[in-house]
């Protein structure tokens, strides 16, 4: 009797996951951007909105305010990593050799996530649920995948 599912399926279902997050965020990122991404930031946070935050929404408008330069260099890495990932799925497609050590990559990836210095603040619950799919659902596959195939194939 095979198994339920397919060793691929561990690498193949986040992977495909990230690649429909990143096409959803990225395409607001870019083009409804940092008054839009402000915006989403504070609707979903679990403080009541504050007067800085009016003043913060605000201060936007005018482009010589130093957070769009911060706004822009987020952007740059955000762009590489929305040409990066797409083509490393192209080329794990292409080619299967490449499988496990994106998988590696990927679950390198989740651990920094996981490192980050809000990372374990649970105050918020949207910063909850993140932590939460990273530990029972990208964690489980991508380093299952890696894990199968580096030690155990």
């Amino acid at each position: 009797m095979g198994s339920m599912i397919s060793t691929e399926t561990l690498f193949w279902a986040p992977l495909g996951m990230d690649l429909i997050l990143l096409a959803t965020t990225y395409s607001c990122c870019r083009f409804a951007g940092l008054e839009w991404y402000l915006n989403t930031m504070n609707k979903h946070s679990s403080d009541p909105p504050k007067k800085s935050d009016d003043d913060a929404t605000n201060s936007i408008k005018d482009g010589s305010n130093p957070i769009h330069s911060v706004w822009d260099l987020a952007m740059v890495a955000y762009s590489a990593y929305g040409c990066l990932l797409p083509w490393a799925a192209y080329i794990c497609y292409v080619d299967s050799s490449h499988r496990t050590s994106c998988a590696w990559a990927m679950t390198t990836l989740m651990f920094m996530k996981m490192a980050s210095k809000n990372a374990w603040d649970w105050t918020d619950g949207q910063q909850k649920s993140k932590i939460i799919s990273i530990l029972v659902f990208y964690l489980p596959t991508y380093g299952g995948y890696a894990v199968y195939n580096t030690f155990l194939k």
